[in-house]
């Protein structure tokens, strides 16, 4: 049996609540049905028995650290290989979270990891774009692209991503991100493409104090001068680094289910969830939906039960994560805050 911890059913009221959502990565949300439906347009022979797709695309308790987590996510590396498999699973990761309230969606994803000869990593990045624009069209849920860089890709490869990123600035990319390895291979590695996003004006996030220490969060806000950081759950262990946190308001992406299944924190109980959330500004989020088998109402549900965060609180928890977001669309922007606003002030 397996001993994965998973997260609560949400109740009513927050699958209900309007929701913002800043950290989720495309390679983490393939439904394992499209998985296989997709090895099998690609006439892709599986490593597997398609009977077991799911305990390999899906967390089972037997993981460890966050490369153990990481291995579960590139088994969808092999079906994302064509813009018809971007454009798709990108489309119903936007409907997942649609489905489950979500009002405001930042889907990070990896072009570098999916591009090949014929299919550069421009047309990888307007696949993904194409996505999430039907699912807007068709759902209305407001949806940009974070760009996200390998730490362990060579660095004038992501120079190269991150100057792709810039180009499409006004078809839905919002930002950049620098994810994956953080104990193998560190972000200084990759700051020049950090000071190419910085200068055109996209939202820069960094994977930081995941699986380092709170010193990693330090250089991602003083080096690479990061707005939000991914994770960053061992801010906790500096008094200096929370205090650079929230003299900054650097907001912190808090993803506690996956957290446990990277080995981020030892267990849930051990979150230091509510530690964090004091005078820093935080998101709930949901990280790899479909491998952690959680989405962003199951973690407010255990922001609520388990860390006895109020309605009200994680309420105003979405008004900050919309408030810090990438979007850079006022009007759009005061539009979903009020949709926010309205919920809270419901009879």
């Amino acid at each position: 049996m397996s001993t994965a911890f998973f997260p609560p059913e949400p109740s009513a009221e927050l699958l209900a609540l309007p929701k913002c959502n800043l950290h989720t990565h495309l390679e983490g949300s393939v439904r394992p049905a499209t998985f296989l439906e997709l090895a099998a347009q690609q006439a892709i022979s599986l490593p597997f028995d398609p009977l077991q797709v799911s305990d390999k695309l899906q967390v089972d308790g037997s993981e460890k650290t966050l490369v153990d987590y990481l291995a579960k996510i590139m088994v969808n590396y092999q079906v994302l290989k064509s813009p018809a498999a971007l454009r798709r699973t990108a489309f119903e990761a936007a409907e997942d979270a649609y489905h489950d309230g979500v009002i405001y969606f930042e889907l990070r994803a990896g072009p570098a990891t999916h591009a090949r000869p014929g299919f550069p990593i421009e047309a990888c990045v307007e696949s993904i774009l194409a996505g999430l624009q039907e699912a807007e069209a068709r759902f209305g849920i407001t949806s940009r692209l974070i760009v996200a860089a390998l730490r362990n890709h060579a660095p004038q490869t992501n120079v190269e991503l991150a100057q792709i990123a810039c180009r499409y600035a006004q078809q839905g990319v919002a930002g950049f991100d620098l994810a994956g390895d953080e104990a193998g291979y560190p972000a200084d590695l990759h700051h020049e493409a950090f000071e190419i996003i910085r200068d055109a004006g996209l939202g820069l996030t960094v994977h930081a104090g995941e699986a380092s220490g709170a010193e990693a969060v330090r250089y991602a806000v003083e080096t690479l001068h990061a707005q939000r950081i991914g994770h960053g759950v061992h801010s906790i262990e500096s008094r200096a680094v929370m205090d650079l946190l929230r003299e900054k308001q650097v907001l912190l992406e808090i993803c506690p289910t996956s957290n446990v299944h990277t080995g981020a924190v030892s267990s849930i109980e051990t979150h230091p969830l509510k530690a964090l959330y004091d005078g820093i500004p935080i998101s709930i989020n949901d990280d790899d939906p479909i491998t952690s088998r959680t989405r962003a109402s199951n973690e407010l549900m255990l922001a609520h039960t388990l860390f006895g965060m109020s309605l009200e609180t994680i309420i105003a928890i979405q008004l900050t994560t919309l408030e810090h977001s990438f979007l850079r669309e006022t009007s759009v922007k005061e539009r979903l805050k009020s949709k926010v606003q309205a919920f809270a002030s419901r009879e």
